[in-house]
């Protein structure tokens, strides 16, 4: 009974970890290899790859290698012929953020930006921002980390995105 238990457990599992983020899936297979848009996506597997290797410049970093499960990075550069590209209005109505913190709300003119956690206590597994409007950017991190983590990620991703609020 056990293993079936477990078994089913394994089986359903990825599924559910799938659904959770099909709204953010779909938006990046939307506009993945389209000309002026950036799409990052650093696999479970690269993160467990690295942290296997044990670089040290790696571990020096101010950001939780080892913390981090999966990163998705949409976002658009060259805004020529995406002028009326809204992330946040094309994404809203699909994602489901029911068992998440709504952490940061923006709403500035037509700039709209949204930052939600999942947390357990002090333990973030999930991390989600979207800014919709003039700028267009969603980042999507999963793992288990903390704020103090949160900010040397968020330093690191500071120095390659420009997001102005």
């Amino acid at each position: 009974m056990k293993r079936a238990v477990l078994l089913l457990l394994a089986v359903a599992l990825p599924a559910f970890l799938m659904a959770q983020n099909s709204a953010v899936d779909k938006l990046f297979a939307k506009y993945k290899g389209k000309k002026g848009v950036t799409t990052v996506n650093v696999s479970p597997e690269l993160f467990q790859m690295i942290n296997a290797m044990g670089i040290e410049e790696l571990e020096e970093q101010d950001f939780p290698m080892d913390k981090i499960s999966s990163v998705k990075i949409l976002t658009i550069e060259d805004e020529e012929g995406w002028e009326n590209v809204n992330f946040y209005e094309e994404i809203k109505n699909d994602l489901d953020v029911s068992n998440f913190a709504e952490v940061l709300t923006v709403d500035d003119g037509g700039e709209v930006v949204r930052m939600w956690m999942k947390a357990d206590k002090a333990v973030i597994s999930e991390f989600l921002l979207i800014v919709g409007g003039d700028d267009n950017v969603l980042i999507y991190i999963t793992g288990n980390f903390n704020m103090k983590d949160m900010e040397g990620l968020a330093e690191s991703i500071d120095h390659d995105i420009d997001i102005d609020f």
